[in-house]
C-alpha cells in the first residue's frame, strides 16, 4: 500500500513538473519597447531658412519676407535649462525682427517657455490669488497616435479659462516642397492647434476671440511648415501675451537647411 501511494506521488510530482517546463516553453516574452522618434533635434548646429507668406482678401498667398532660425546656446530660467531659438525674420519692407523663444524636449515631448507678466491687466486685483496659469506651452505630446488631443495651454482663474490652447494629431503627410540641402522629399506629421481667449465684461465690453493653425514636424528634421494665425504662432513660441497684437494668416515654408 505504502508502495502504491509512493508510485501514486512520483507520478504526480512529474506530472506538475512537465507542466511546469510546458508553462515555461510557452511563455511568450514581452514586445520590445519601440523608441520614441525625434521631430525636433536639440541641440543642433543647423540653420533653418523659410519662405513667409500672408493671405490676400481673395485667399491667395503673396510672400512678405524670410525667416532664419538656429539653437544655442543653453540657458536656465526658474531652474528649468532651455535652448535660446533665434527667430530672425526680414520683411521685404526692410524691418528686421528678432525672438528668441526659450524651448526644451524631452521624450514625451516639446516645450516653450511662456512669458506670462503682460497678463496681469486680464484679471481684477480680487481675483489674482485665484489664478492658474500654465508656465509652459506643450507643443508636441509623444508619441503620436491616431485621435490623440491634449491640453497645450491654460490660464484659469479659479475653474474658468480665460486662455486656452487645445493640440490634437491630425495624422501624415508629404511636405511638398523642395528643401535645400534634402536629397529627397520628407514625411511630416501634422498637430492641429486651437486658441481660445474668453474674458468677461470688465467694463469695456467682454472679449471672445478663436485662433487656429497647423505646424509640421518631420522626424529629424523639426519644423517644414506652419500655417494659420499669426497671433497663435506668437503664443506657441512663448511671447508676451497682448491682447492688442495684430493677427494676420501666415505661411512659413522650409526652403533650405544649411549644416
Amino acid at each position: 500500500m505504502e508502495r502504491k501511494m509512493r508510485k501514486g506521488l512520483l507520478l504526480i510530482i512529474l506530472v506538475v513538473s512537465g507542466l511546469g517546463f510546458t508553462s515555461c516553453k510557452e511563455t511568450v516574452a514581452p514586445e520590445p519597447v519601440q523608441p520614441v522618434k525625434n521631430y525636433f533635434p536639440l541641440p543642433n548646429n543647423t540653420v533653418y531658412k523659410y519662405s513667409v507668406d500672408s493671405v490676400s482678401a481673395t485667399n491667395s498667398y503673396f510672400n512678405i519676407g524670410t525667416k532664419n532660425i538656429s539653437f544655442g546656446p543653453e540657458v536656465v530660467v526658474a531652474g528649468t535649462p532651455y535652448y535660446n531659438q533665434t527667430e530672425v525674420t526680414t520683411y521685404n519692407g526692410g524691418d528686421i525682427v528678432t525672438q528668441r523663444p526659450k524651448v526644451r524636449k524631452t521624450d514625451r515631448g516639446l516645450y516653450y517657455y511662456i512669458d506670462t507678466s503682460g497678463t496681469g491687466a486680464l484679471i481684477p486685483d480680487t481675483l489674482k490669488p485665484f489664478v492658474q496659469i500654465d508656465r509652459e506651452v506643450i507643443a508636441m505630446a509623444l508619441p503620436f497616435f491616431p485621435g490623440q488631443t491634449w491640453s497645450a495651454f491654460k490660464f484659469n482663474v479659479a475653474i474658468v479659462p480665460l486662455i486656452s490652447v487645445t493640440a490634437s494629431y491630425v495624422g501624415s503627410a508629404v511636405y511638398n516642397n523642395d528643401v535645400v540641402g534634402l536629397p529627397s522629399r520628407v514625411n511630416a506629421e501634422i498637430v492641429k492647434y486651437e486658441l481660445k481667449i474668453t474674458v468677461p465684461d470688465l467694463g469695456t465690453g467682454p472679449i471672445n476671440l478663436t485662433y487656429t493653425g497647423e505646424v509640421w514636424y518631420s522626424e529629424e528634421l523639426g519644423v517644414v511648415m506652419r500655417e494659420g494665425d499669426y497671433f497663435l504662432f506668437q503664443l506657441l513660441g512663448g511671447s508676451e501675451l497682448d491682447l492688442l497684437a495684430p493677427n494676420y494668416k501666415v505661411r512659413e515654408r522650409l526652403t533650405e537647411i544649411v549644416r
